[in-house]
């Protein structure tokens, strides 16, 4: 399942052809129940279409808007398809979109000037990119992971795709030819080769030291050093045989240990998951290390007339929001404390969501977290630049 690009975020904050709908739906995962969601997804449109008769748009205009989401609601295949855990619908003049969401999002409807786009700031700057190499004498793989995609990346003719493959290159060919002529029995000299190869223990250790010198230097090579990071999957002896001669950085020091050979690209990427955990949530970990190092200076603040202001000046670094939290009131004037309410009364505005939205247009990184990773107990939370 992609995640949104950054440019596409750009672009959804940045829109401001009104009027802007957002609506965000949880989707059922239980085959039983899932035939609620475009019931559910009916009942908001048909809230969205009071709005905008509100706003006094005429009944055609209101169709028209509409229509792309309507057809969403009665497609039978679009809801038995999986595994979206959320939908987000996005409307506006010219203007259609819509995601699937691999998290529970809370259900939500907003007719507004601008969209409402907090909850795609989910886990959006987690770093999903990296590499599983998966190496064994059989078999050669690498995998990338990127926009939530996994793909098997063609290697170069040079990286040899298992053990095979270098054998006929190398000191074995007459070794090999001799064994394997020569008789084999319980009470013969070569009782002690190893099944495979038809070579000795000692010669097999060598070739196998061999193929992981050739194939760490050739990949090291390959990949460019700078490179998303990688995760070796091997068993622990080969892990500690690739190591030893593959020395480019984006090799991560924690590996898998573990025998590829049985697994497929969605077990190797489970099987990795103790790992891809750390990578994905450094940026968030270093960002609530900066707001910690900048505690009680006045580079942080959870003062949301002092964040709004931030926001608009783009004086913010940093901005932490709970997932599903939201704010509702009126934008404020100079010195003025804001009034804000749990549910959007006559004339509120999402003041979170202008907060996120002006910050991100400025480079500002929004992290939208569960209430777990703030980094403070507060509604909202940012380090600023100055």
């Amino acid at each position: 399942m992609k995640t949104l690009a950054h440019d596409e975020l750009k672009s959804l904050t940045e829109w401001e052809q009104s009027p802007c709908i957002s609506i965000y739906l949880p989707r059922h995962q239980a085959l039983s129940d899932y035939r609620e969601d475009p019931i559910h997804l009916r009942n908001m449109l048909d809230q969205a279409e009071t709005a905008l008769q509100e706003r006094g748009m005429g009944t055609g205009e209101i169709k028209t808007l509409l229509e792309p989401a309507r057809k969403i609601q009665s497609d039978g295949n679009f809801w038995g398809r999986g595994p979206a855990q959320g939908i987000c619908i996005l409307l506006a003049p010219g203007m259609f979109q819509q995601y699937d969401l691999f998290y529970q999002c809370p259900q939500s409807l907003t007719v507004e000037d601008s969209f409402y786009v907090n909850p795609l700031f989910y886990k959006v700057y987690e770093n999903d990119h990296f590499d599983l190499l998966a190496v064994c004498p059989k078999s050669v793989r690498l995998i990338r992971h990127q926009n939530g995609e996994l793909k098997q990346l063609d290697l170069p003719e040079n990286v040899p795709e298992n053990i095979e493959a270098i054998s006929s290159k190398t000191q074995f060919e007459e070794s090999l030819q001799h064994h394997t002529t020569s008789h084999v029995g319980p009470g013969s000299d070569n009782a002690s080769m190893m099944h495979g190869h038809g070579l000795t223990k000692e010669l097999n250790e060598t070739l196998l030291t061999d193929y992981f010198q050739i194939l760490a230097k050739q990949l090291e090579k390959y990949l460019d050093n700078d490179g998303p990071p990688m995760i070796l999957i091997a068993s622990e002896k080969q892990q500690s045989m690739f190591r030893k001669h593959y020395h480019a950085k984006n090799l991560l020091e924690q590996g898998i240990s573990t025998s590829p050979d049985h697994l497929n690209e969605k077990e190797l990427y489970e099987a990795s998951l103790p790992v891809i955990e750390q990578i994905t949530i450094k940026p968030l970990r270093k960002a609530r290390e900066q707001y910690q190092k900048h505690l009680g200076t006045s580079r942080i603040t959870h003062q949301l007339e002092a964040i709004l202001q931030a926001a608009d000046e783009g004086r913010i670094e940093a901005l932490f929001a709970p997932l599903g939290s939201e704010l509702w009131g009126q934008p404020p004037s100079d010195g003025e404390l804001v009034k804000t309410h749990d549910q959007p009364m006559n004339g509120d505005i999402a003041l979170l969501n202008r907060a996120i939205r002006n910050t991100y247009k400025h480079g500002g990184i929004p992290y939208v977290v569960a209430e777990s990773d703030m980094p403070e107990d507060k509604p909202v939370a940012a380090y600023l630049r100055w």
